[in-house]
């Protein structure tokens, strides 16, 4: 038990976190509703299909890795970046663009965590994770000093990108191979996304999704079996998608503010990228933080398959329709396997079974 948490406190965090999780998934699923309502028409608020980009980047995403943060750091202060997460969503419907400077607290808050943990470990990984959340700052400023959302959405891709990439250089001890590369790449980044030059920022995105995917551990284990395989390939996959937008990126800049190139770039990473690497660390994180065990099986396979096969639909075929509501299937099975994976109590990990 850390020190000067008593089992009360533990318990009360447990709830806390629960339920911030339980209301982050519903926040969730009804930005992409919002957002799939612009491709096949659903009738939902106007709110969640005007704001369905600000909705997942500036708020579900920093708030879910905030909350990550507050259970590993186990001190009051660090709920905060959620918290306000939770306080903009009001913001935003209530005051719409007026709300930044609830943004802006969560992302202060963030890098207030990131700065915490730094010290406690210092590293590459924590430098580059120090970086994200300025890359968040920018995007969700010029979001509230009114720039489109498509605009600022490469700084908010780039924040959840950089987090990534952070973890999985911590997770794979790459500091010392990875000590000029990584640090190129995400400075590139920055200042691509701070002079709004996006062939900057596919380059900095090309760079780190080519030599993450060359160095990661994940290549060694997708060869492997059960939980090891299954976290690698969803890895390796997500690797492609990043690789992919951050190539159309620099090639192409940013295309127009709809149509099938910003979808191919965007949704690459948000939901090729970044929603694979959930559905990769979902099985272990998800069940540290709610203080559940869960067993592990090849029924994970099917909305990992489902998501990148829709998301190909969605982006290379005139299937766009198809491909977005497989993509909000794919989430919603995702969610359902955890479910039905978990067991009430029993330490908080993952047991693997055959199968």
């Amino acid at each position: 038990m850390r020190k000067g948490v008593s089992p009360d406190g533990s318990s009360a965090m447990t709830t806390l976190s629960r339920s911030l999780i339980m209301s982050l998934m519903v926040v969730m699923l009804s930005g992409l509703l919002g957002g799939l309502s612009r491709v096949i028409g659903l009738p939902v608020a106007d709110f969640l299909r005007i704001n369905h980009g600000p909705i997942l980047c500036a708020v579900v995403f920093p708030g879910l890795i905030g909350l990550e943060r507050a259970v590993a750091i186990g001190r009051g202060w660090a709920w905060v970046p959620t918290l306000s997460a939770f306080l903009s969503l009001l913001g935003m419907f209530v005051v719409g663009r007026a709300a930044f400077p609830i943004l802006g607290m969560t992302a202060a808050g963030l890098l207030l965590q990131q700065m915490f943990l730094w010290k406690r470990r210092p590293g590459l990984d924590g430098q580059i994770a120090a970086v994200a959340p300025i890359c968040l700052w920018l995007a969700d400023w010029r979001w509230g000093g009114g720039d489109p959302a498509p605009l600022c959405a490469l700084g908010w891709s780039s924040f959840l990108i950089m987090v990534i990439a952070a973890e999985r250089l911590e997770l794979s001890f790459l500091y010392r191979s990875a000590s000029y590369v990584m640090p190129g790449a995400t400075l590139l980044t920055l200042g691509g996304v701070a002079l709004q030059q996006p062939r900057l920022v596919g380059l900095g995105w090309l760079a780190l999704a080519l030599w993450l995917s060359a160095h990661d551990l994940a290549r060694r284990n997708a060869g492997r079996s059960g939980l090891v395989a299954y976290t690698a390939r969803s890895v390796l996959l997500g690797y492609a998608w990043l690789a992919t937008s951050g190539l159309q990126l620099l090639v192409y800049g940013l295309p127009c503010l709809s149509g099938s190139g910003f979808d191919r770039v965007l949704h690459g990473v948000f939901v090729g990228f970044a929603l694979s690497m959930v559905m990769a660390h979902g099985p272990i994180l998800f069940p540290a933080l709610l203080k559940c065990s869960m067993v592990f099986s090849n029924g994970f396979y099917l909305p990992l398959v489902l998501l990148h096969s829709s998301l190909l639909m969605r982006c290379f075929g005139p299937w766009a329709k198809w491909g977005a509501s497989g993509n909000m299937l794919a989430v919603f099975v995702f969610g359902l396997t955890m479910v039905a994976h978990s067991r009430s109590g029993g330490k908080p990990w993952l047991t693997p079974t055959g199968g």
